[in-house]
């Protein structure tokens, strides 16, 4: 007898009579078991995307969760074999804790390293991640009218303090009680002539009068941080962590799928359309 055959022996007489869906290691999956489930999406936020019943979309559907299923026991079973009895398997009572998945996760893909490499080629090919655009400090006042406008740029341009004009004449109540300050401003911050104006002004210009739709504005650049990259040791870590987890994430899928081949028997009625068992595959995702 062949190892597919005993599997399925032994589903058959764990089982009884009740049909089911698939075996994983020579455990059944029962139709019942895919009823339920279907059920339990069609009442959750996935119920509107889903195919009514009957017709061949609703047949994928249950395709669809027969696969769920299955990769569910597998998980379970191999969280029972790594740590012993204890955790709930996929099929009876409540499935394996979060503490679990993270612990088999971290025995199949945890010695999973990204070479010094690959991690500085990332940093090489993705320049635009790691640029630091320029950054201006501004302060500015806000008024209602070209007017009074001009006549706060003629008191900055006396010397008066812009932070005293400010208090006493802005509009803009968000910077009034700072003296105008507005903070670092970087391009596609403001709109249009203001911003351009202050990006081309020296540090300690008077820039304006300039209208908005807020208003008219009078402004001084304080200070100016030209663009930079953030070098790579500084950097280095989190490009490091994001490969890592998305290689590890990888060998834990290729892991899962060596024992899905392994352990797991799908019905022909309940197989992906790109099982083997239906010969060459005829759809891909």
């Amino acid at each position: 007898m062949t190892g597919t055959a005993r599997r399925t022996a032994q589903a058959l007489a764990e089982g009884g009579d009740a049909p089911f869906v698939a075996t994983v290691g020579g455990r059944p999956i029962p139709v019942s078991r895919l009823d339920a489930r279907l059920a339990e999406v069609r009442r959750g936020p996935r119920g509107r995307h889903l195919p009514p019943d009957g017709g061949s979309a609703s047949v994928n559907v249950r395709r669809w969760i027969v696969q769920e299923l299955v990769t569910e026991e597998i998980l379970a079973q191999e969280i029972v074999t790594a740590d012993g009895a204890g955790e709930g398997d996929g099929s009876r009572g409540p499935g394996p804790s979060r503490a679990a998945l993270a612990r088999l996760v971290d025995r199949v893909a945890g010695s999973v390293t990204v070479p010094e490499s690959e991690i500085r080629d990332y940093y090489l090919r993705n320049p635009d991640l790691y640029r630091r655009p320029e950054v201006r400090r501004v302060r500015h006042i806000l008024v209602a009218d070209a007017g009074t406008a001009r006549d706060v740029a003629r008191r900055l341009e006396a010397g008066e303090a812009m932070d005293d004009i400010a208090r006493a004449v802005s509009s803009d109540a968000g910077s009034r009680k700072a003296g105008g300050y507005l903070g670092d401003v970087r391009r596609g911050e403001l709109a249009g002539p203001l911003e351009d104006t202050l990006f081309s002004a020296e540090v300690g210009a008077i820039v304006g009068p300039c209208e908005t739709e807020h208003g008219w504005h009078v402004a001084r650049v304080e200070a100016v941080t030209a663009e930079t990259t953030a070098p790579y040791p500084e950097v280095r870590g989190a490009i490091e962590a994001d490969l890592l987890a998305v290689a590890r994430a990888g060998a834990f899928d290729e892991w899962l799928e060596e024992r899905r081949r392994a352990l797991a028997i799908v019905e022909p009625e309940f197989a992906h359309p790109a099982d083997p068992i239906h010969g060459v595959p005829s759809h891909r995702h």
